[in-house]
């Protein structure tokens, strides 16, 4: 046994002793990348990009030791059982939980589980985990959007799914309220959402609306999206989302005046009231508009007492202490800079600390917050080696760092806050821009998911423009407002990009290592027996001369485009522009569709925005047809 092991093990009985003080346990918890044993000895946190999850036991006697386990492809949160002994870790690459034995510092068990399960959190007793299902999951043989799967910890299977809006991402419980919050990452019709489901009978109560902010000009407003953290007061019936507006709606056709870098996004706090299950609109926090400017909102947590909270952004690498208000008041009382993509925050038992979990420093930092108006680093601990090249995992500080003069002034925003989650996915917007801010694009732009970049390119962007990422310092400068990674000026930017910056050049090996997450409509690589025989009929259709669809989405990317030599097919489909020809690989989760999003589903792409069957002939198709075809298009 080693000296970590005898001195985990020599903490579980203490960890005991703190839980059986507890009359009830935690009254809510929520889903997070980081986490404390109850007795706040051991952190136990995610490596998203190691597959592993790190226990660092903090006390005096080992602070310096820390134990990964590894745990399946990448992890994303966890949550540790109320007597300290075991965590409990979402793997949505490997669809599984993982189960992990904290004093032994080993995997015990896997628990499968499809639909790209992401968040986690524990009923109070432990017996039960809540998880999302990102991607969604076929319940009793039809697909939904998006689930919530209850696990039996006991007998470690799945006993129930509740069917909710695609894309649940957070959750929070509240145990004395016996509800289940979960928000959707991505707005719906321009509203975000969180559902909310009864813990005891496992049904879906409501759906609290969280509608678009209207001050369009003003530059706070927009759709609320990229909802990526809930927390529930610990006494008033209230809880803490936060995410971003983004402000499509600004525009020269759309709203009379431009989109800036300052207009585009605000980090944003907005207040849910649980009793009436309503937002309280009048209240919503701009946190963006008040002191320094911050990027993209990764985790929120509130202190024991409710009296403040702390609101962590990743892109800008930092987070604030704000006093708790319902009056729309950023009261921000410190603004404390972390180690690069911050992603999770957990408090000690004393709420004196907090230990924040960097993605891309592969490390956690254990700051004092003791006095909340200057907080103070006590370490920063490394938790896994580099699992990336070294090119690639700077490309991967480059695109996610607002800090960066180079990217954009004032940290007001950087790559990562359209292409998000690591940018596997994209922000499923449309936005406008004017010619000066992207020349080589049309006005309306349907954000790309940078997850084919590698499979399907070069050329890149809607009209096929760029031979390479690098190019991208172009846009860097006309919209980002940043200085670029070139010191030569525009009228002498090079020929050819690659390799006169290795900034850039580790953006290419960033974006360029960046691949699809898994399929809900497959099971281990086939289509679901559900669907066979009409996936099957849809790609008789696909590749049949009378459709023509494979006419220009052929080969293993599903596009002309994009070959070895960087061959460009230009065609218009009837929207009015020569665009080049995109991958097919993805599609389920990539609405809306064409290139500036006229298509909210693929049935659209395919009947309402077809003139003349330049799309494909798909006039002369029944309903039926349409359907076999959309699904042979759901699993590629």
């Amino acid at each position: 046994m080693t000296r970590v092991q005898r001195t985990i093990r020599k903490t579980m009985l203490a960890v005991l002793l703190a839980t059986a003080c507890r009359a009830d346990g935690l009254a809510a918890s929520r889903s997070s990348t980081i986490a404390l044993t109850p007795d706040g000895t051991i952190v136990c946190v995610v490596n998203q990009d190691s597959g592993s999850v790190s226990l660092w036991c903090v006390t005096e006697e080992a602070k310096d030791e820390v134990r990964e386990v590894a745990v399946g492809d990448e992890p994303r949160t966890l949550a540790v059982a109320p007597d300290g002994r075991t965590v409990y870790v979402t793997a949505q690459r490997s669809q599984q939980i993982a189960v992990v034995d904290i004093s032994r510092g080993e995997r015990v068990a896997a628990i499968p589980l499809s639909g790209q399960p992401l968040g986690i959190v524990l009923s109070a007793d432990g017996r039960r985990a809540f998880v999302s299902q990102f991607a969604g999951d076929y319940i009793d043989g039809q697909y939904s959007p998006g689930a919530i799967a209850v696990i039996d910890t006991t007998k470690r299977s799945v006993i129930h799914q509740v069917a909710v809006k695609p894309f649940p991402f957070a959750l929070a419980i509240d145990s004395q309220r016996q509800r289940l919050y979960a928000t959707h990452f991505f707005a719906q019709q321009s509203d975000g959402f969180v559902s909310v489901v009864d813990t005891e009978s496992l049904q879906l109560l409501r759906e609290i609306s969280l509608p678009e902010d209207d001050d369009i000009n003003g530059g706070a407003g927009g759709v609320f999206t990229a909802i990526s953290a809930i927390a529930v007061h610990p006494s008033a019936p209230r809880a803490l989302v936060v995410g971003v507006h983004a402000n499509v709606r600004r525009g020269l056709t759309q709203s009379g005046r431009a989109l800036s870098h300052k207009t585009t996004m605000q980090a944003v706090v907005r207040l849910i009231d649980l009793g009436r299950g309503e937002e309280l609109s009048d209240s919503r926090i701009i946190s963006s508009f008040s002191g320094q400017a911050v990027a993209m909102p990764s985790a929120v947590a509130f202190l024991p007492s409710g009296e403040h909270f702390i609101d962590v952004y990743s892109v800008s690498h930092d987070f604030k202490v704000i006093a708790y208000n319902e009056r729309g008041i950023v009261a921000e009382r410190s603004l404390f800079e972390l180690p690069a993509g911050p992603t999770g925050v957990a408090l000690t038992p004393d709420g004196r600390g907090a230990f924040f979990n960097g993605r891309w420093a592969r490390s956690v930092a254990h700051v004092s917050i003791d006095d909340i108006r200057k907080p103070r680093l006590v370490r920063e601990m490394r938790m896994t080696a580099e699992p990336w090249s070294e090119l690639r995992a700077l490309g991967a500080r480059v695109f996610h760092n607002s800090r960066d003069t180079r990217m954009t002034p004032n940290r007001w925003l950087a790559c990562g806050c359209c292409h998000l989650d690591g940018a596997v996915l994209s922000d499923n917007l449309v936005w406008e821009f004017s010619q000066k801010q992207k020349p080589s694009s049309p006005r309306l732009v349907n954000t790309k998911p940078l997850s084919l970049t590698a499979a399907s390119s070069p050329p890149i962007l809607i009209r096929g423009t760029y031979h390479a990422v690098q190019e991208e310092q172009k846009f860097i400068r006309s919209f980002l407002g940043g200085s670029g990674f070139l010191r030569t000026s525009d009228r002498e930017l090079p020929e050819k990009f690659v390799g006169v910056s290795r900034e850039l050049d580790a953006l290419d090996a960033f974006v360029r290592g960046l691949t699809p997450r898994p399929n809900p409509h497959l099971r281990h690589g086939i289509p679901r027996a559900e669907n066979a025989d009409s996936v099957r009929r849809g790609r008789e259709l696909f590749t049949s001369q009378r459709v023509g669809c494979s006419r220009c989405h052929q080969g293993a990317a599903l596009t002309l485009s994009g070959s070895t030599v960087g061959v460009k097919k230009l065609v218009d489909v009837g929207t009015g522009i020569l665009a080049d020809v995109p991958s097919l690989h993805a599609l389920w989760s990539s609405a809306p569709y064409l290139h500036d999003g006229r298509a909210a589903r693929l049935r659209d792409v395919l009947t309402a925005h077809n003139p003349d069957d330049r799309h494909g002939r798909t006039s002369d198709l029944t309903d039926n047809q349409i359907e076999d075809l959309i699904r042979f298009l759901h699993v590629q």
